[in-house]
């Protein structure tokens, strides 16, 4: 990503990403009290923080807490919407919405790919930048899954499908309200293998550039 014009295109493409993002979960964001609204759009916060991420790389004033964080929220929650959305497919790929998750399906496929992007910025992060982003997707997945609050009466949470959960339990759908439940495993699962394979993959990357800068003196 060394590019400057390919990264401004990434930069316009993240903040047109953001802001339909913004208004796919605006919805829930008005049912939800304004002091959870952070744990409310899991994939256009990550594509609003990757905007920051490439200002900063264009200043060449790379952050590397943000860059992990951005990273392997974009992986991971790209990954996890196109699961998701298959899951669900009774939902999402019914006749009146089947183009709309469709689209939704590939730009999210996209999104996840993008996060491998940051690795060239990941090579040199020090553990402090990984455990802080350890530690902020723990408190976001906990939130989304643990905590509660009351909306007309019913139990509701912050997690990306918290609208379809109230309307099914609303409607005293118990068994959609439980295939929902379920995701709770699957989000922790995927923050793991995400940030896992981040630090797996930034590492061989950075001795794969140390090993070139290395031939490169033994040739001068």
């Amino acid at each position: 990503m060394g590019d400057r014009r390919l990264l401004v295109i990434f930069l316009l493409i993240n903040v047109a990403g953001s802001l339909f993002g913004l208004y796919y979960y605006w919805e829930q964001l008005m049912l939800t009290p304004w002091y959870l609204w952070l744990a409310v759009p899991d994939c256009p916060l990550y594509t609003f923080f990757m905007i920051f991420a490439l200002l900063l790389i264009l200043l060449k004033k790379p952050s590397d807490t943000l860059n992990t964080i951005t990273a392997v929220g974009l992986s991971m929650y790209g990954a996890w919407t196109t699961i998701v959305l298959l899951y669900f497919g009774e939902i999402y790929f019914n006749p009146a919405n089947a183009l709309m998750s469709a689209g939704l399906w590939i730009s999210h496929f996209c999104m996840g790919l993008e996060g491998f992007l940051l690795l060239p910025y990941l090579a040199r992060v020090k553990p402090i930048s990984w455990a802080i982003t350890a530690i902020w997707f723990a408190v976001l997945d906990s939130v989304d899954y643990f905590y509660h609050f009351a909306y007309n009466g019913v139990a509701m949470r912050t997690h990306p499908l918290a609208l379809l959960e109230y309307l099914a339990a609303s409607h005293h759908a118990t068994a959609l309200v439980q295939k929902i439940d379920s995701l709770m495993y699957l989000t922790f699962s995927l923050s793991i293998i995400f940030f896992v394979l981040m630090i797996i993959l930034a590492g061989a990357y950075a001795g794969g550039s140390q090993k070139t800068v290395i031939k490169e003196k033994i040739r001068n």
